[in-house]
């Protein structure tokens, strides 16, 4: 071995390697515990259904589209879930599903009340950000991924641009 190439298996190493591996038995002991019938772990064995169960989305763009219900348990279809946004105001659509990107700028977003980041998108015209809003543009999916309909995606857009002048 020569003299610049550092040694991997040197007692300093191992006795760091050591303390790491007494550091993660006692955390596993804590975390897990004991066992309580005499030192054997019971294992659960889920079956693929199971799985694929616990890793289904609650709701699908397909399922807002079709109009199908939430399943998940949550009882409520989407389409009732669209006339509750009905009585909300465009703060509040705005909040419930333009927020996370337009609020922090996620994706390239225009954040909302940034006038230089919304000149260029103003100037194409309302129709023209409605029409980009509804059917998605660059990462943004079709109606910001919500359930609104054409009329409330207006009326977000309009708040954005009223609240980005």
């Amino acid at each position: 071995m020569s003299a610049t190439q550092p040694e991997t298996f040197s007692p300093k190493n191992l006795v760091v390697l050591g303390g790491l591996l007494a550091i993660a038995l006692i955390l596993g002991e804590i975390v897990v515990g004991p066992s309580h019938d005499g030192g054997t772990v019971a294992v659960v064995a889920d079956t693929m259904e199971d799985v694929a169960m616990r890793l289904k989305p609650v709701i699908t763009l397909d399922d807002i589209r079709s109009g199908k219900s939430t399943g998940g348990g949550a009882g409520m279809t989407v389409a009732a879930a669209a006339s509750d946004n009905a009585s909300k105001t465009p703060d509040q659509l705005y909040q419930g599903a333009c927020f996370a990107c337009h609020g922090t700028g996620a994706a390239g977003a225009p954040k909302l009340g940034d006038a230089a980041a919304w000149t260029d998108r103003i100037a194409k015209g309302l129709d023209a950000l409605v029409s980009s809003a509804v059917g998605g543009i660059g990462a943004m999916p079709p109606r910001g991924g919500s359930p609104y309909d054409d009329d409330q995606i207006r009326s977000v857009v309009e708040y954005m641009l009223d609240n980005s002048k």
